[in-house]
C-alpha cells in the first residue's frame, strides 16, 4: 500500500518514519542522524519500509497517521526530540522609530497664541474672523542652532476653510526662521507651480523641500526658487526655528487642522 501523506501531515508522518526506521536499524536506539523529508520523495513510503512492530494500526489511511498508531518506543523517541535545541541568536538592537506621537505642546513644540491648540485630530488653528488681520502659529525648534543645509525633509498635512474663497492665499504655510529671526525662507502652498495643490476643504500633503520657496519675501512679491536654490544661497545660515502659520493672509472665518509634520524623516503625529 502506498502512503502519500497530504502536505499538512507530512511533517509528522516524515518524522515518525525516520525515528522508526532508525529504531529498526538500531535495536530501539535513535540513529544518530535521522532520514529527513529532503531523503524521501513524495508518494515513495510503502507499508513495506515500515518496521513491523512500529506501526500499531492495522491500516494507515492517506495523511492520517498518528502519535497513538506508533508504538511506545516511536513515541517516546519522538517525546524526547530528534536533537538537541541549538543556542539563541543574540538580541538586536530596536530598530529606529519614525512616528513620534505628540500629546502636549511642549519641549520641542510651541504655540505663538492660544488660538492654536492640540485636539485629538491634530494641531487646530482658528477659527479667525478676518483671515487677513490674525494669525497663530506651531513652532518646532529642535533643529534650532543648526545650519539651514542640515534641513533635508521637510512636509506637513493641513487642511484649511474658509466662508469664502481665497483662491488658495489662505493655505497654512511653512516658514524656516535664520539668523535669530531676523530672516526667513517660505514656502506657499498657493504659489508652487504649474499648479498649486490649495483647494479649501481636503487634506493636503504639502512637500515643502520638493517645492519652491522665497527668501525674505512672506508678502510674495519675489519669485520662487527651488528649494536646492534656497539652500545654496542660505544653506549656511543659522537655524532659529520652524513654523507652520494659518493667517495673516486671506479669509474670513478662516480655520486650519494639522494631523502631522515630518522633519528630516521623522513624522510627528498630533493627537492631544
Amino acid at each position: 500500500m502506498n502512503y502519500s501523506p497530504t502536505p499538512k501531515g507530512r511533517g509528522l508522518a516524515l518524522v515518525a518514519c525516520a525515528i522508526i526506521l532508525a529504531l529498526a536499524a538500531g535495536g530501539g536506539a535513535v540513529a544518530g542522524s535521522l532520514i529527513t523529508s529532503a531523503d524521501i520523495k513524495d508518494k515513495t513510503i510503502k507499508k513495506a519500509d515500515l518496521h513491523k512492530n512500529s506501526v500499531v494500526t492495522k491500516k494507515v489511511k492517506n495523511g492520517n497517521l498518528k502519535l497513538k498508531d506508533l508504538n511506545k518506543a516511536a513515541n517516546d523517541a519522538i517525546a524526547k526530540g530528534v536533537g538537541p535545541a541549538g543556542p539563541a541568536g543574540p538580541q538586536g538592537p530596536p530598530g529606529p522609530t519614525f512616528i513620534t506621537k505628540v500629546t502636549a505642546l511642549s519641549g520641542p513644540w510651541s504655540v505663538s497664541n492660544a488660538s492654536v491648540r492640540l485636539t485629538p485630530d491634530g494641531v487646530a488653528f482658528g477659527p479667525y474672523p478676518d483671515g487677513g488681520a490674525a494669525a497663530g502659529s506651531i513652532i518646532y525648534s529642535g533643529m534650532n542652532g543648526q545650519a539651514l543645509s542640515a534641513v533635508k525633509n521637510l512636509v506637513y498635512y493641513a487642511r484649511y476653510t474658509a466662508t469664502d474663497d481665497t483662491n488658495g492665499v489662505a493655505a497654512p504655510y511653512l516658514r524656516v526662521f535664520l539668523n535669530n529671526n531676523t530672516a526667513d525662507v517660505i514656502f506657499s502652498p498657493n504659489t508652487q507651480a504649474p499648479d498649486p495643490d490649495d483647494a479649501e476643504g481636503p487634506f493636503h500633503e504639502w512637500v515643502g523641500t520638493s517645492g519652491s520657496w522665497r527668501f525674505d519675501d512672506d508678502t510674495g512679491s519675489g519669485p520662487d526658487v527651488p528649494w536646492s536654490q534656497i539652500v545654496a544661497d542660505h544653506g549656511s545660515k543659522t537655524i532659529s526655528r520652524i513654523v507652520v502659520s494659518t493667517g495673516n493672509s486671506d479669509g474670513t472665518d478662516l480655520s486650519a487642522l494639522m494631523r502631522w509634520m515630518q522633519i528630516n524623516g521623522q513624522t510627528y503625529m498630533f493627537a492631544g
